[in-house]
């Protein structure tokens, strides 16, 4: 399970990162270890760029962003307000990001580390000015007022040509996989999928590799390379349901996997990263924690045990042979030689202690003050208290596996709980809006002002009008509905009756026409006053009878961004595999709402717009549990 960027993937972003180029840094973000610059793109407006310590560095949008600033994002706002992107790199294949900026006509580094514990560094003329996390290691100080230095370069395998590609793994050793994952900084990912193209078994030794296997892994490195720089494919991976990866390219280890495709990269991460996020991670880096917890008492438990037998056995071999340690221990305190069958070890005057090895003990500690009945006393003595021990820790040892489960419950509870995100926002749907199931745009009013705005902004020479049968209802526009067939035009007329008051009635069905913007006017007839949001139809009205009032909502992919339509069924099945069948009902229309929004996993407001204008039953549901 992805946990964090690769070095391969960093290469994707950067890549994608070059359209922020001549932007400037708008304001900056912070809470913890996340860090989100906002940036005004030449492009694209604006959008945000979302750093979490150690593992992420991508274009995602952030909620409830902490208004109140802690001190690094003060200096980030301090030093970089309004500073313009100038360009942005990979240094070599290092997981480290460089934004180039200027401001006021000064230089500034903006240097993102992705890797280990993570960073974001600023430094002006190469001298740090704010760091995000300041530390010293043995070969370099992230401190401010220090000069910036960047960590040792790893090797940068797409520079090196066969012949050095070749020096370089033949020269480690142990396992393929490994060599490349460490040794040529691909790693583990990539590595797999460097042996799976090379069909070289990930776990042959380097040494008994072949040179035509060397040329095969070079060869795939290199087409590798190619595909996530000329011929991308984002995507996220699944497994059985769970988001497992996300991915630049296609690669082959995934190929039986389910996965969802991208339009980018970026995409792809920020899914990834939120709606898609790892839930179990965190549950096993918690159970990893008291794993390593439990071993340990464990460990400290099994000691005491073998410690207070070793005790017991020591106190049976005294008893056993009484006469034998009797005269031991008068000897040494008379200052006599002792027996011949005792080595003494060691003899502490002060502590009155003698260390023997006797029998099969290597050591036994006596006080020779004391005669044998009083040593064997105290050894008993010694078993009893490390067994009093050992029973605390096992004690504990039960309390950590109970504190485990309770939190690997809650890490898992927290972990699923959805990071909930608006989707990406269109200039349409500033109305209501479906895209029919041939794929042309039709747009409706909301209230009597959009119903105006709509018809004057939006009704074109090649566009189709069209109108419920109902007073009050939206006016809708087919765009480009000039080339539409009567499936769109029938649809158009279905989602004009649907957010009509028809649905409020409870009508099972109704009636609706379609007209040519030319038909369209707000030019009242005389002695006649036309209302906000009204206008005049002149001419013939083409008719659509028997229309369902019925409706769905699900979810789509429009112009590679997820969302969430409502309109008629067949235009929602047509393009979505995840989505709901509404009719009118009795049902509860908010706590409906609010169900669904769990259910897309988004703001209960992106669902309420899609929504009709009544109460609602769920009758059907596909690919949902609704």
């Amino acid at each position: 399970m992805k946990t964090a960027l690769s070095s391969f993937d960093l290469r994707a972003l950067v890549a994608e990162w070059q359209e922020l180029i001549g932007g400037h840094v708008d304001k900056a973000y912070q809470k913890a270890d996340e860090v989100i610059l906002r940036i005004n793109a030449p492009a694209r407006g604006k959008v945000e760029l979302f750093y979490q310590a150690g593992q992420w560095l991508c274009l995602h949008d952030v909620e409830n962003k902490p208004e109140s600033p802690p001190p690094f994002a003060q200096s980030l706002r301090r030093l970089l307000d309004n500073a313009r992107i100038q360009g942005i790199e990979q240094r070599g294949f290092d997981r480290i990001a460089v934004f180039h900026l200027e401001r006021g006509g000064e230089p500034i580094d903006l240097i993102f580390e992705v890797f280990g514990k993570g960073n974001i560094v600023v430094a002006k003329k190469d001298t740090i000015a704010a760091a995000l996390f300041p530390q010293t290691f043995k070969d370099r100080a992230v401190q401010i007022g220090e000069e910036y230095r960047f960590p040792e370069a790893g090797l940068d395998p797409l520079e090196l040509d066969r012949s050095a590609f070749t020096t370089a793994l033949r020269t480690a050793k142990g396992q393929v996989v490994r060599v490349l994952a460490s040794v040529l900084n691909l790693g583990g990912t990539y590595a797999e999928e460097i042996c799976l193209r090379a069909e070289v078994e990930k776990q042959t030794k380097v040494k008994e590799l072949s040179d035509a296997q060397v040329d095969g892994l070079f060869t795939a490195l290199n087409n590798l390379a190619v595909a996530v720089d000329q011929e991308p494919h984002p995507r996220v991976v699944f497994q059985i349901g769970r988001a497992i990866d996300a991915t630049p390219i296609e690669l082959a280890q995934y190929r039986d996997f389910e996965s969802r495709e991208f339009s980018t990269f970026n995409e792809a991460l920020s899914h990834y990263v939120t709606v898609a996020e790892p839930q179990t991670a965190m549950a096993e880096n918690v159970a990893a924690k008291f794993e390593r917890r439990i071993a340990q008492q464990r460990e400290s438990m099994e000691a005491l045990r073998d410690e207070a037998m070793g005790l017991e056995a020591q106190a049976v071999f005294l008893y056993g042979h009484y006469a034998v340690f009797d005269e031991l221990l008068k000897a040494i305190r008379e200052g006599r030689t002792p027996p011949e069958h005792a080595q003494i070890k060691a003899i502490d005057r002060k502590e009155h202690a003698v260390t023997l090895a006797i029998g099969d003990f290597d050591a036994i500690t006596l006080d020779y003050e004391k005669d044998v009945t009083a040593n064997a006393q105290a050894l008993y003595d010694r078993r009893k208290d490390a067994l009093a021990k050992a029973q605390r820790v096992d004690e504990a040892t039960t309390a950590t596996r109970a504190e485990r489960e309770a939190a690997q419950a809650k890490a898992v509870k927290v972990a699923k709980r959805p990071r909930i995100k608006s989707t990406k926002s269109m200039w349409f749907e500033a109305y209501r809006w479906t895209i029919a199931s041939e794929g042309f745009l039709i747009l409706g009013g909301r209230d009597a002002r959009t119903n105006d705005q709509l018809v004057k902004k939006h009704l074109k020479e090649g566009d189709r009008y069209a109108h419920a049968d109902v007073h009050g209802a939206p006016s809708t526009v087919v765009k480009d509905g000039a080339r539409a067939s009567d499936v769109t035009l029938g649809e158009a007329c279905e989602f004009a009756l649907v957010y009509s008051k028809a649905w409020s009635a409870g009508l099972a069905s109704g009636s609706a026409y379609w007209v040519l913007p030319e038909q369209v006017s707000k030019q009242a007839e005389s002695g006649e006053f036309l209302p906000r949001g009204a206008f005049v139809i002149r001419g013939k009205r083409n008719y659509i009878h028997d229309l369902p009032v019925r409706m769905a909502v699900g979810e789509v992919e429009v112009e590679g961004h997820r969302k969430i339509m409502g309109g008629p069924v067949t235009a929602v099945a047509a393009r979505s595999a995840r989505y709901a069948v509404l009719a009118p009902g009795k049902g509860d229309r908010e706590a409906i709402t609010r169900k669904l929004a769990a259910v897309f996993v988004v703001p209960i407001e992106e669902i309420a717009r899609a929504m009709p204008p009544g109460s609602v039953e769920i009758v059907e549901s596909h690919g949902i549990e609704a």
